[in-house]
């Protein structure tokens, strides 16, 4: 749908149009000519990985954490070894690693493995603390945001009708509850002592964020219209508590409410 793949772009421009004339944004070209070459829109799921998409998703927590930090470093996408988090910012007095993860595979293992990874990465860094990252759009069950209502007549051939929500920003609870069903899967299958026990002594916090954007349409008097749901969801194996003001300026920032 042509609403949808703006609005997908929409969350890029506005940020970047914004922020063009911050000095650190001169390093982030690289990743923005790779705007040509992947996925820009973040909330379907793709059939196998893109390179050039994973790092347009780095590109925008970028632009995100930017607004709100100081001194921060994106790792370039054509020399970037693994080694290291995606990206390093200072939020307060900390300097903190990001690491972006795209997670394809279903299984938690899957995810857990990728978690792993991101994690390892802060630990060798010069960040103080980190998490992980993690792009949901393959993870997120999309249908219950944006329902086809009339699934059989249109298997027949007549125009699909999709469910329209009244308040779109009510749909974050379905979101966490998401979240919250990947969080436990991992735990079934790797055991939460495992999990707890890989975490423990780490620089990283115990859990992960979850980016999760999925379209849905707003009921209105004119009709339904195309909405974009951005939200970041804490997953957690541990005690977070000390960082959630962090990862609640982040959420302001994504939302283009913390430069107001």
């Amino acid at each position: 749908m042509v609403f949808a793949e703006l609005l997908g772009i929409w969350i890029f421009l506005t940020k970047a149009v914004r922020l063009q004339n911050h000095p650190a944004f001169v390093q982030f070209r690289p990743h923005l000519e790779l705007l040509n070459h992947g996925t820009v829109a973040q909330h379907k799921r793709l059939r196998a990985c893109e390179e050039a998409t994973n790092k347009i998703f780095e590109l925008l927590f970028a632009l995100v954490l930017l607004d709100i930090g100081r001194d921060l470093v994106l790792d370039p996408p054509d020399l970037a070894k693994g080694d290291n988090p995606d990206i390093l910012v200072t939020l307060g007095k900390q300097r903190w690693g990001f690491a972006c993860k795209t997670v394809y595979g279903q299984s938690g293992k899957t995810f857990f493995d990728n978690l792993k990874k991101g994690v390892e990465q802060v630990e060798v860094s010069e960040a103080q603390v980190g998490c992980a990252m993690v792009n949901f759009r393959n993870q997120l069950d999309h249908e219950p945001f944006w329902p086809l209502l009339n699934k059989d007549d249109y298997q027949a051939g007549a125009e699909p009708v999709f469910g329209a929500f009244p308040e779109p920003a009510l749909l974050g609870m379905e979101l966490c509850r998401q979240v919250t069903l990947k969080r436990d899967q991992v735990v079934t299958e790797i055991g939460l002592n495992n999990v707890i026990n890989f975490f423990n002594g780490k620089k990283a916090v115990p859990g992960f964020l979850a980016f999760c954007q999925t379209i849905t349409a707003k009921a209105t008097s004119r009709g339904p219209i195309p909405s974009l749901v951005s939200a970041l969801v804490l997953g957690n194996f541990g005690r977070c508590d000390p960082h959630l003001p962090v990862f609640r300026q982040i959420n302001e920032a994504l939302h283009e409410r913390a430069h107001q």
